[in-house]
């Protein structure tokens, strides 16, 4: 086998090739789509042209569809009839006038395989038998290492088997080097989720998340054609890919309740939505106490699907330690601030209320600084400078990403300034 190779996948949302055919019903077809036909064919060969005896071949094949499909005791007859097949398919493929240029993942092979055998000898008994585990062994060993892998994940989600949360992440990581979409290691595996704890959670979030994203999906007038205001805040509290279930949920629920619960008046509540939102979503006749109850009944709704006993708690107390570093930023970029507010859209004449309120916005999230959560408070700067495009200097970006480290942002979380704000 080369050491290292481009890897053999397209922009599937999931699983793809053999490993998606296991999960299926045992009809051995292409799914309609010229790729998939593809990278269901190139499994089949790789099979096909393997040292593997058939009985290897047939346990493995079983185990990874939950004993629901038998390839029989000729198990290279049926991968040679999915290959004709594909071929067909691929064959009355309509040319793609414009194709795009996927992107390349290099994969170093023997690097990768030697992680995958170690995450598969790991689970050496599964309901299918303690052979299937050798037999495993031996595709990645003796066959390809990324077919190895999906086919692991597949025999894991057929059987149910338990995977705690570190083994969970060593298998994203896995996926990633083999170029996967998000939601193949994901989808239908059984983890061992950890309860509801913030400083766990906060690592697990790759971008922005909380009350700060929140504003960000009501960020001007643009998001009124994208969804309801409901569904706003269920989108801000919706669970993605790798996350523990609930997180995104209990993180904008511990925001919004240091909120309600802060010394903050009304009226500075109503300023912050303002200014981070820039004017978009104007709470239309509520207060900000019945909206920042709105949003908590909503958080809470989505824990107790998950767990029924979820009761409102007391939110952890604000960390205080990085509260005069955040404040150090804050005031070192409140003019640029205040002049990328005045200078937005919505400012209009000298007199308007929004040019009132560009003088504003830097005092305002100084008082989430320091007296509701340094944390909260810089989430929310960094929401404003990427709101109105506040350009910021390479020095400065270094500076977020250590302080973003301290707080324990994820690693897209600083990084997405840079794509449009970084000055030359």
């Amino acid at each position: 086998m080369p050491e290292q190779r481009e890897a053999r996948w397209w922009n599937f949302d999931g699983d793809f090739g053999i490993s998606r055919l296991t999960a299926t019903d045992p009809v051995a077809t292409p799914a309609g789509d010229a790729d998939e036909a593809r990278a269901l064919r190139d499994d089949a060969r790789l099979l096909l042209d393997s040292p593997l005896p058939d009985e290897i071949l047939r346990t493995v094949w079983l185990a990874a569809s939950g004993d629901r499909q038998d390839p029989g005791t000729d198990p290279r007859r049926r991968l040679r009839r999915i290959v004709e097949r594909c071929e067909e398919e691929i064959s009355a493929e309509v040319p793609d006038l414009a194709p795009g240029t996927p992107a390349v993942v290099v994969v170093d092979e023997n690097a990768m395989r030697e992680a995958v055998l170690v995450e598969v000898h790991a689970v050496s008994g599964t309901p299918n038998g303690p052979q299937v585990a050798p037999a495993l062994e031996r595709v990645v060993a003796e066959v390809d290492a990324d077919l190895g892998f999906r086919l692991f994940l597949r025999v894991l989600k057929a059987s149910a088997v338990p995977v705690a949360l570190e083994r969970y992440d060593r298998y994203q990581e896995i996926g990633a080097g083999f170029g996967y979409p998000a939601p193949l290691v994901h989808d239908e595996l059984v983890v061992r989720w950890p309860r509801f704890d913030d400083a766990l959670l906060r690592r697990r979030f790759v971008r922005d998340f909380g009350f700060s994203f929140l504003a960000g999906r009501f960020y001007g007038d643009l998001w009124q054609h994208a969804y309801p205001v409901d569904e706003g805040i269920r989108g801000a509290a919706a669970d993605l890919a790798g996350l523990v279930p609930g997180a995104a949920a209990f993180a904008l629920l511990q925001d919004t309740l240091r909120l309600l619960r802060s010394p903050l008046s009304d009226d500075t509540l109503t300023l912050l939505w303002r200014v981070t939102t820039g004017q978009g979503y104007g709470l239309e006749g509520q207060s900000v106490r019945q909206w920042l109850h709105r949003i908590t009944d909503v958080c809470v709704e989505r824990l107790r699907e998950i767990d029924p006993g979820f009761t409102v708690g007391t939110p952890a107390p604000a960390a205080t330690d990085l509260r005069d570093t955040v404040l150090r930023e804050l005031r070192d970029i409140a003019p640029a601030l205040t002049e990328a507010v005045h200078d937005s859209p919505w400012s209009g004449a000298d007199t308007s209320p929004w040019f009132a309120l560009s003088d504003e916005a830097a005092p305002v999230l100084e008082q989430v600084v320091t007296q509701v959560d340094p944390d909260l408070g810089f989430r929310l700067l960094l929401r404003s400078v990427r709101a109105y495009s506040v350009p910021l200097t390479d020095e400065r970006l270094a500076r977020y990403t250590a302080l973003g480290d301290e707080f324990g942002y994820g690693r897209r979380h600083i990084a997405d300034l840079t794509d449009f704000l970084r000055e030359g």
